[in-house]
């Protein structure tokens, strides 16, 4: 009885190992293209940015490809380092080597203590997490407004990008965050007003008092905080039931 229950876990263990090292090393293939193919980054941010406009989603799209070396060498790390994983989980449940699921199982360990950190970080300390977008963000204003950086182009696309999405806002606070002579049309409210002018300016803006961005951030970054949270739950009883099935394994 039990080496049948013995076989059937090493099953498992092989067909989810097998499995995850597959999308493992996909992840791997997605950052490689990433890194090497501008065509491929392309086509995927066009989708993502079809909803904006032709020039501003070409920005934004430029943006990210030439800041997309860091991304892609994570993808490509993280990937490979986790399908190799998988691949020693799935040959030491072939070939019975207690020594190698041993390893496979510290490593397990390592991995769900490291995420029920980040998760517990995340669902404790979600105001710090938001606060490092807006201080980001702001960032990027500083840019905006200085139209000599070389960011500028970027920084601005990003912003009016922002300030355009339904609800439309203006600046982190309102448009008096913003320096430049033009203002978007957001802050005027011209998104939405019909036969309104093509121009905003400041005074133009204080009449329209459209609000600032920094609570449609918020009420983006908490809403997408609990969706990266459910997912590393999702992830961590996963990898705990490896876990402890290896154990059982390495036991039996």
């Amino acid at each position: 009885m039990g080496c049948v229950i013995s076989c059937g876990l090493k099953l498992v263990l092989q067909v989810f190992n097998t499995v995850l090292c597959i999308a493992f090393l996909l992840v791997a293939l997605i950052g490689l293209l990433l890194r090497t193919s501008s065509t491929f980054v392309q086509s995927i941010l066009n989708k993502v940015f079809a909803h904006i406009q032709h020039e501003q989603a070409e920005k934004i799209s430029n943006f990210v490809i030439q800041n997309s070396k860091g991304i892609s060498t994570i993808l490509i790390v993280v990937g490979l380092a986790l399908a190799a994983l998988c691949l020693v989980g799935c040959i030491a449940s072939c070939c019975g080597c207690s020594i190698l699921l041993i390893v496979y199982a510290a490593v397990l360990a390592l991995l769900v203590v490291a995420q029920i950190v980040a998760v517990s970080y995340i669902s404790t300390n979600p105001n710090k997490v938001t606060q490092y977008l807006v201080d980001g963000m702001d960032k990027l204003l500083v840019y905006y407004n200085n139209n000599q950086s070389r960011e500028h182009e970027a920084a601005k696309s990003i912003w009016d990008a922002l300030m355009s999405f339904d609800p439309i806002c203006c600046g982190m606070n309102n448009y008096t965050d913003l320096t430049v002579t033009d203002l978007p049309e957001a802050c005027c409210n011209h998104t939405t007003t019909p036969n309104s002018p093509t121009t905003c300016n400041k005074t133009s803006a204080q009449s329209a008092n459209v609000p600032g961005c920094k609570a449609k951030i918020n009420n983006f970054t908490m809403a997408n905080l609990n969706m990266i949270k459910y997912v590393g739950i999702g992830a961590i009883l996963l990898q705990a039931a490896l876990f402890v099935i290896t154990i059982l394994t390495i036991c039996l």
